[in-house]
């Protein structure tokens, strides 16, 4: 038997022995699953810092591409075809990005955790005033029913009343300022809770784990920045490696056309949901609605989330100006519903512009499906993730109709077809 004849053996073989394989790691996995699960949850415990490098990086690229563009059109182009100058041009845009990008953190704290921070004070000093209105509302909700409100009343003013003492006598003298805050919570509020609480030291830990794995991320985005077309050219070497030439230049057009539609809308949206904040804290200035950063922040940060946020972070900011003022809770539910459709119909298609190409039920399918299984980041990354699966898919159909010959427009199998063939 010459070495031809044993080729089709051979191949039968090898596809025995992976089906042998797979079959038994797929019952591994099944009578093992919690074993398995716990694997992937320490694998991700440990590569998180690589995880939150590489969304770190992701984030810093489209900054570092443009101020490596500005240095690149700044330079000769004898130093331009020099790799290790470029190379050099390349790290000064890292540091550049990377101290854009503190500056902007820094100056938004800075902004906003002392507006926040008086308006959260403003807030419990006025928890008095809103028992006392909740109190006038319970009891004209029970008048007709006395001995409801004989029950009702004597609990709910027991339970005010122990409130508002302790809010006098411990939280709001301790609330005056930064500095006595700070004091209260080194000297009182941390050795009561290391007391009771067994796990402020785990909270510690965790935290600083935290710090940690941050500093490693933030080198891990350096490296990625910097090596980021080695990486692009290796991946794509594997690809072309593993598939045919057509099935390779497919899976790289996606790849590019997922990248394409990921980070055209979650740089939109952080930009877009910056804008709304502060156009919501100028507007709420200028109304004069009460804990207007608050709101602002609250605002800000739900607007990152497509087709609900603006609904979710407008009803419990609605809630705290209607216990100050009903009518103002009127103005600034009209205010939002202006603010919303500015933003929907002018800053966001001027900021995203059409980077998903979905329409609206599949927003909506998207946000609820994986807003339902995995939370808030399911609803924040819902949109584009489901934006990349039916990019693939559509493209598939495509190919496939492209390949048997038939139309591939919509409007061409809209109401009564005949036949195909």
């Amino acid at each position: 038997m010459n070495r031809n004849d044993r080729h089709p053996y051979l191949a039968a073989g090898l596809t025995a022995f992976a089906v042998i394989a797979a079959s038994l790691c797929l019952f591994f996995v099944l009578f093992h699953f919690r074993d398995v699960a716990h694997f992937f949850v320490t694998l991700g415990a440990i590569l998180r810092p690589i995880f939150m490098g590489a969304v770190i990086a992701f984030l810093l690229l489209p900054i570092h591409r443009r101020i490596l563009h500005f240095l690149t059109a700044m330079t000769s182009e004898k130093r331009a075809k020099n790799q290790s100058d470029m190379a050099f041009l390349n790290l000064v845009a890292i540091v550049l990005s990377l101290m854009l990008a503190f500056f902007l953190i820094y100056l938004l704290l800075a902004m906003v955790i002392p507006q926040v921070y008086d308006s959260v004070v403003g807030l419990v000093q006025s928890i008095p005033d809103y028992m006392e209105v909740v109190q006038g509302w319970l009891q004209t909700f029970f008048e007709d029913n006395p001995d409801i409100q004989t029950s009702v009343m004597s609990m709910y003013n027991s339970a005010a009343s122990s409130l508002e003492q302790w809010l006098n006598s411990d939280i709001l003298p301790n609330l005056e300022s930064m500095s006595t805050t700070f004091q209260w919570v080194r000297t009182t509020v941390m050795p009561n809770l290391t007391g009771v609480v067994a796990g402020v030291s785990g909270m510690v830990v965790g935290f600083l784990v935290l710090v940690k794995d941050l500093l490693i991320a933030i080198i891990v985005s350096v490296y990625l920045l910097a090596r980021k077309d080695i990486f692009a050219a290796q991946s794509k070497k594997i690809v072309y490696s593993l598939f045919r030439t057509d099935i390779a230049d497919l899976i790289v057009g996606e790849v590019r056309n997922a990248y394409k539609i990921m980070s055209g809308f979650i740089n939109g949206k952080l930009l877009d949901s910056l804008i709304i904040g502060i156009l919501c804290l100028v507007c709420c200035n200028l109304f004069k609605f009460p804990y207007s950063a608050l709101i602002s922040v609250i605002i800000g940060v739900t607007n990152i989330i497509p087709f609900f946020g603006p609904f979710i972070g407008a009803i419990p900011c609605g809630l705290l100006i209607f216990l100050v003022n009903p009518l103002q809770a009127v103005y600034f539910a009209i205010f939002i519903l202006a603010l919303q459709q500015f933003d929907g119909n002018i800053l966001g298609p001027k900021i995203l512009g059409d980077s998903t190409g979905l329409a609206s039920f599949w927003v909506l399918f998207s946000i609820l499906l994986f807003g339902g299984l995995f939370g808030f980041g399911g609803m924040v990354l819902g949109v584009p993730v489901f934006a990349m699966i039916y990019s693939v898919v559509s493209r598939m159909v495509d190919y496939g109709l492209r390949s048997r010959g038939l139309p591939q427009k919509t409007e061409d199998y809209m109401g009564k077809t005949g036949p195909m063939a």
